[in-house]
């Protein structure tokens, strides 16, 4: 009876937490909810996929806006690169790929995946495979996504796995380069693989310590189109991919992250409201290096810190020199 109780408690803490994400988004579409369903799924087989994740409109314009900056077969054809395939990753020019990474309702499966209320972005990119056609090519290796992005091994504890997220808003064919995965629960049992053949629009989530592969493209024309969004515990901080830290003065990210709330913002691993860094002086600069940084005043200044130097100054010459 206790732990049934438990059970309860936590379910309906994982549903506040996925209220709450909704109700401090920017964003202004409503994805298919993911359930508890899915996330037994996810938990048991290392992976879930759902179809029409998202409303037609927002799909259309996801492909359309991928097709713009990594183009078609049709228009690559002649001279495609010699790897047959294009990237493009955050952040991005376009920004409704920026806006995706937000997207309310996965990041409170997210939560719940890695049970835990403080996620951070690890790393976002788009892909484009196309045919091999006149191409050589290396065999396709099985491998976890988690020798580039984690400084530890993995192990059977699935909150020690991030959560990779790989949207296709266009078909994937059996010959079109699916993704082939090992469920879980065949471990590495190759001959156990699903190739995953999807519908437009299909959303599919896994942990990085899922065994998987890519597929070769063997379709003579087409191409497949991918969305990935990545995410980890905030407090694993031996985690990452590319490091955002870098990104403070690109002039897309100032962009985004003026636009983000400031829950959001929590994500790229700003300081939350109340953090003593926030004083009127830091404001001012925040204001001017992501412009729309307050204007839902979720800010107050505190009093606790004091500035040594001027905070707009990035570099300045060398006396003397």
């Amino acid at each position: 009876m206790r732990e049934d109780s438990r059970r309860r408690k936590h379910r309906g803490t994982l549903a506040a937490m996925s209220t709450l994400a909704r109700a401090e988004s920017s964003v202004d579409w409503i994805a298919t909810p993911l359930t508890e369903a899915h996330l037994a799924e996810f938990h048991r087989r290392g992976f879930v996929t759902v179809e029409r994740a998202y409303p037609e409109p927002v799909r259309a314009a996801l492909l359309a806006a991928i097709r713009r900056d990594l183009p078609p077969w049709e228009e690559v054809g002649g001279s495609p690169p010699a790897d047959r395939r294009g990237t493009d990753q955050f952040p991005y020019e376009q920004p409704i790929f920026n806006r995706f990474i937000v997207d309310p309702e996965l990041l409170g499966f997210v939560r719940r995946a890695l049970a835990t209320d403080h996620i951070h972005f690890r790393f976002a990119h788009n892909w484009v495979r196309y045919p091999l056609v006149g191409a050589s090519h290396d065999p396709p290796r099985v491998h976890i996504d988690h020798g580039n992005n984690s400084l530890l091994p993995p192990n059977a504890d699935a909150r020690y796995g991030q959560v990779s997220c790989w949207y296709f808003p266009d078909a994937v064919g059996d010959e079109e380069a699916p993704m082939m995965v090992i469920p879980k629960e065949h471990g590495m049992d190759v001959s156990k693989g699903v190739r995953l053949t999807l519908t437009a629009g299909t959303l599919m989530v896994f942990n990085t310590q899922l065994w998987h592969s890519a597929t070769p493209f063997r379709a003579r024309s087409a191409q497949r189109y991918s969305i990935t969004r990545i995410y980890g515990r905030a407090d694993h901080y031996w985690e990452g991919v590319g490091f955002i830290t870098s990104l403070g003065l690109n002039e897309q990210f100032r962009t985004f992250i003026g636009g983000l709330t400031a829950a959001e913002r929590e994500l790229f691993r700003f300081p939350p409201p109340g953090h003593e860094y926030y004083t009127d002086e830091t404001l001012a600069v925040l204001e001017a290096q992501y412009p729309g940084w307050n204007q839902r005043e979720e800010y107050a200044p505190g009093t606790d810190v004091a500035s040594n130097d001027d905070p707009r100054l990035h570099s300045f010459p060398l006396p003397g020199v």
